[in-house]
C-alpha cells in the first residue's frame, strides 16, 4: 500500500504563481515531492523528464489550457492521474475536461480539505501495464480501468512495451501476444525477469498461440476481448496488485 513517503509525485501547474507557491508548500509539508509549472510548455517540459503520479492543472491558462495540455501529457505519460482546477464550474469546460480524461474537477478557489483524500487515493491505486498494437483497444482498456481505480499505462508497439516493460513502474501487465512490430513473447519476457510480482494476463485472438503459456499467467482473455472478463480476472489477482496480501 502506497504511502506519502514512497514518494508520490505531483505536478502542479498554473499560471498565477502565489497559487502555485501555496499548493506546493502544503503538498510538501505533507511529504509528497511536488515540481510546479507555470504554462503548458514548461509542464510538458517537465513530464518529458520525469514521471508523475498526479497533476493538478488550472484549466484557464494563457497559450494552452488545462485541457489541451492533458491531452498531450497523456501522449506522454498516460497513467498519470489529473485533477483539473477551475473556476468556471459547470461551464463547457468542465466537460471538456472530463471527455479528456480528467478524472475529476474541482473548483477554485481550491478546497485542500477536498483535495487530499482524492491524492491519497490515487496514490493507492495499481498501475496496470497495457502492451497492444490496437489503439482503440489501448482506449478503451483505459477509460474502463481508470474508472475502476486502475493507473494505466500504454505501449503499442514490441520495443516500446520492452522499454516500458523493463523500467516503468507497475503491478500487472495485459500483454497482447501479438504485435504488428513484433512479438508480446518477447516482453512477458522481461515482464517475467524484472517484476516477478507482477501480474501477467495475456490477450489474444489465436487460441494456438496461447496454449504454451497458459502455465505462465494469471489469466486469458480472448479477443474481441470482454471487459468485464478482464475486470474481473484483474479484481481476482487485486490482492497481489495492491501488494496487500
Amino acid at each position: 500500500m502506497p504511502s506519502k513517503s514512497d514518494s508520490t509525485r505531483i505536478l502542479v501547474v498554473d499560471d498565477d504563481a502565489d497559487i502555485r507557491s501555496n499548493i506546493c508548500d502544503i503538498l510538501e509539508n505533507l511529504g509528497y515531492d511536488v515540481d510546479t509549472a507555470a504554462d503548458g510548455k514548461e509542464a510538458l517540459e517537465l513530464v518529458h523528464r520525469q514521471r508523475y503520479d498526479i497533476a493538478l492543472l488550472d484549466y484557464m491558462m494563457p497559450g494552452m489550457n488545462g485541457v489541451e495540455l492533458y491531452r498531450e501529457i497523456r501522449q506522454v505519460r498516460p497513467d498519470l492521474i489529473a485533477i483539473m482546477i477551475t473556476a468556471h464550474a459547470g461551464s463547457d469546460g468542465t466537460d471538456q475536461a472530463r471527455d479528456a480524461g480528467t478524472w475529476r474537477v474541482l473548483p477554485k478557489p481550491l478546497d485542500l480539505q477536498a483535495l487530499l483524500p482524492l491524492i491519497d487515493e490515487v496514490s493507492r491505486w495499481p498501475i496496470i501495464l497495457v502492451v497492444d498494437d490496437d489503439e482503440a483497444f489501448c482506449d478503451n482498456v483505459w477509460q474502463t480501468l481508470q474508472g475502476h481505480d486502475y493507473r494505466v499505462n500504454v505501449a503499442h508497439t514490441e520495443a516500446e512495451g520492452v522499454e516500458k516493460a523493463g523500467q516503468s513502474p507497475y503491478q500487472a501487465a495485459i500483454v497482447d501476444l501479438r504485435l504488428n512490430d513484433g512479438d508480446g513473447r518477447h516482453v512477458i519476457e522481461i515482464v517475467k525477469r524484472v517484476r516477478p510480482d507482477a501480474k501477467l494476463l495475456v490477450v489474444t485472438g489465436s487460441r494456438d498461440r496461447a496454449e504454451d503459456i497458459t502455465e505462465q499467467i494469471e489469466g486469458l482473455c480472448y479477443k474481441p476481448v470482454d471487459m468485464d472478463q478482464l475486470l474481473q480476472l484483474l479484481d481476482r489477482c487485486r490482492t497481489g496488485v495492491n501488494g496487500n496480501g
